[in-house]
């Protein structure tokens, strides 16, 4: 064992040439111990209580000698009082432990679930980050928010699902998936000390999912078109939401968020240009406004109030996670309406559109961009052509038939092969 002070040079020398065991003494103590070819450490030894102890000040080189020197000098302090170096550390981990147990026993499911957010979402950069946002909004927090989160049972949370589940299945499953999520996250930070939901699976939530068929025929438009203009707390601006999600078989998400920097509706041909960051396909979409289509746009811009969203939010938010309506206002306004119709659902108004689209002798081809789908297989490799006439044409059909059920006419008027190719 080398002897007498070190200093930079000879410990920078001894760490990176030196053998993989090494102890070099700095005197009063302190020695620099290499026990790897890489790992290396400032170690302070002592006697206590008659007893010879070793105590780890810090690695180097995080700790320079300079920092180890003051390290050792504080122990020897601890030392003249009689008092053990070691011992203080011991209760100074423990002391610290118990604070941050503290601060999680005081941690709520609101702090836990709003931590996962910032976390795994927010900084991915999701395509729709959103919908993480709309389950912790409409579900989790109203039911868990000021609960702590390690009370919250594998009961309490299959009494959420069986609630969700009663009136939306699938719901219910993209719920206990996100729940699954943060209850996960809090496991990893010690929050949990186990998922109460880790051994849950699709029949404890909305069950198993079968692709939907549901789509509204003729007939049942006409009912619903009734209910909803008879509809006193239904309004205008939900039946033109409504009107639009049928003409346009545009999704949800991208109606209600739409801003009118996306829409030329003065033109000769007017047109909505959907940007590739809101389209579930990742892909722009150009998509023709039929005349009638624009009018009902036009008047939604009168009363905007210079809202830069078409839809604007009607209620003030003070988190502000929104400036245009939900999908939940739009839902909840719909639900409250006595159509007498077997359920559905505002994404089964696409379904109704792709369905009387070939009712009236649209080809499959311009039915599916109609919808903003991709073309599949080779055809969609090799057919870039984005059918913007024949879509529009299409759609000019389909408004017209809408136009007709909405008045009572009724009148299905197949389109012709030429017209639609």
């Amino acid at each position: 064992m080398a002897s007498g002070k070190l200093n930079s040079l000879s410990i920078e020398r001894a760490h990176r040439f030196g053998g993989p065991v090494l102890l070099l003494s700095d005197g009063d103590g302190l020695y620099f111990r290499k026990q790897t070819r890489e790992g290396a450490a400032w170690m302070f030894r002592y006697r206590f209580a008659g007893r010879e102890r070793w105590m780890t000040l810090g690695n180097y080189p995080d700790m320079s000698l300079a920092a180890a020197r003051i390290e050792a000098r504080e122990k020897r302090l601890m030392l003249d009082k009689r008092r053990d170096p070691l011992f203080v550390k011991q209760e100074a981990e423990q002391a610290q432990r118990a604070a941050i147990a503290a601060q999680k026993a005081r941690q709520t499911f609101r702090d836990l679930a709003e931590d996962w957010y910032r976390t795994e979402i927010d900084p991915r950069r999701l395509k729709h980050p959103k919908v993480p946002r709309r389950y912790l909004d409409k579900y989790l927090l109203p039911a868990f928010g000021e609960r702590v989160p390690a009370e919250i049972t594998a009961a309490d949370a299959a009494g959420l699902l069986a609630q969700v589940r009663k009136s939306a299945p699938t719901a219910a499953n993209d719920l206990l998936r996100f729940m699954r999520r943060v209850f996960r996250f809090g496991v990893r930070r010690h929050v949990l000390a186990s998922n109460p939901v880790a051994d849950f699976d699709q029949s404890d939530a909305g069950g198993p999912e079968r692709a939907r068929k549901r789509a509204l025929s003729v007939e049942e438009l006409g009912r619903l078109f009734k209910a909803l203009r008879d509809s006193p707390s239904f309004g205008g601006a939900n039946l033109l939401a409504v009107k639009l999600l049928l003409a346009l078989g545009v999704r949800k998400g991208e109606l209600l968020g739409a801003q009118w920097s996306e829409f030329d509706l003065d033109s000769a041909a007017p047109t909505w240009r959907l940007p590739a960051s809101r389209t579930k396909t990742g892909e722009a979409l150009t998509i023709p406004l039929v005349p009638a289509v624009a009018a009902w746009l036009k008047s939604l811009r009168e009363v905007a109030g210079g809202s830069a969203f078409v839809f604007p939010k009607r209620r003030r938010d003070p988190r502000q996670r929104a400036l245009h309506l939900g999908i939940d206002t739009l839902n909840a306004a719909l639900a409250a309406v006595e159509h007498g119709l077997e359920h559905f659902t505002l994404h089964d108004l696409r379904r109704t559109m792709r369905t009387h689209l070939a009712s009236l002798g649209v080809r499959s081809e311009v039915a599916e961009r109609c919808l903003g789908h991709k073309l599949r297989g080779v055809e969609g490799t090799y057919n870039t052509h984005d059918y913007l006439n024949e879509r529009r044409a299409a759609l000019e059909a389909w408004t017209a038939l809408l136009l007709d059920i909405e008045s009572g006419a009724q009148k299905v008027t197949p389109i012709r092969r030429k017209a639609a190719g």
